[in-house]
């Protein structure tokens, strides 16, 4: 009767090792498949544009009631201006002794 047990016992050790190898790899696979996928994600959430923000030169002023911030990504080493930047297509639309500049691939008041 004793020899029966340790059969019982080796043969439910080997099922737990093999579900134990699968797990393993399924896990391995969403790992890879994931990784893959959440760099596109991470590019657009840091990105300054999908903040409603506007990347200008490190030399430029940001436009009116924006702010710069190194929070957010933007390309060839420009700076991102977070804000309520007024956009416009010239200086008629811009109050009193502003002007209408253009950054980037927009025109805002400043």
């Amino acid at each position: 009767m004793l020899i029966d047990l340790n059969k019982k016992a080796q043969s439910n050790m080997f099922w737990i090792i093999i579900a134990a190898v699968i797990a393993l790899v399924v896990m391995i696979v969403l790992m890879i498949m994931f990784t893959g996928k959440t760099s596109k994600l991470e590019g657009g959430l840091s990105g300054c544009e999908s903040k409603s923000g506007v990347c200008i030169s490190s030399e430029s002023n940001c436009p009116k009631n924006t702010l710069k911030t190194t929070a957010f990504e933007c390309t060839d080493n420009n700076v991102c201006c977070v804000g309520a930047a007024k956009s416009c297509n010239n200086v008629d639309d811009c109050g009193s002794g502003e002007s209408c500049v253009t950054y980037g691939t927009g025109s805002y008041c400043n």
